[in-house]
């Protein structure tokens, strides 16, 4: 699914340094639907994952890549709050954003909004560990924190590469 904007910098709204951050659009599909024709909750989280692979993809970079490295991303925690149903057709707009990164973990953030009206379906995130062949924890290497990082600043207490 192609990435509508991508590769966006900015501020969060405490004014913290974003490090990277993209959109990109799904539409909701009638298998998605539960009983009460609204999407199941489940969803969402599919969702974040195509943001996730889009921002990587648009940022020149793709779990693929990270796979043929020996390197893995594999999802250590979740969160979501649901605000408003999305239903068969609608047209949603996923941000997502590199929230925080330390030496071996990295947490993305997500906001699901109905391009019809600019609801806020959905926000939420997504912790995750990098992790090689063996399933070891290990630091980012250099090329992936040029990747992900805006800039040199860090938040508070993190870890650069």
């Amino acid at each position: 699914m192609p990435a509508d904007r991508t590769g966006r910098r900015g501020r969060t709204a405490a004014g913290m340094d974003l490090l990277i951050s993209g959109l990109c659009r799904v539409r909701v599909r009638y298998s998605d639907t539960d009983a009460m024709a609204v999407a199941h909750h489940t969803r969402h989280l599919a969702w974040f994952e195509v943001g996730r692979t889009e921002l990587l993809r648009s940022a020149g970079s793709s779990y693929a890549a990270f796979e043929r490295q020996g390197l893995h991303l594999p999802l250590i925690g979740t969160g979501v709050r649901y605000n408003a149903p999305a239903r068969y057709d609608d047209l949603l707009e996923v941000e997502t954003r590199v929230e925080k990164r330390s030496a071996v973990r990295l947490t993305f953030g997500y906001r699901i909004v109905r391009v019809s009206d600019g609801a806020d379906v959905a926000t939420g995130w997504t912790e995750h560990a990098l992790l090689d062949r063996r399933f070891r924890p290990v630091r980012f290497p250099g090329e992936l924190c040029a990747l992900l990082d805006a800039d040199e600043s860090y938040p508070s207490g993190e870890a650069a590469c």
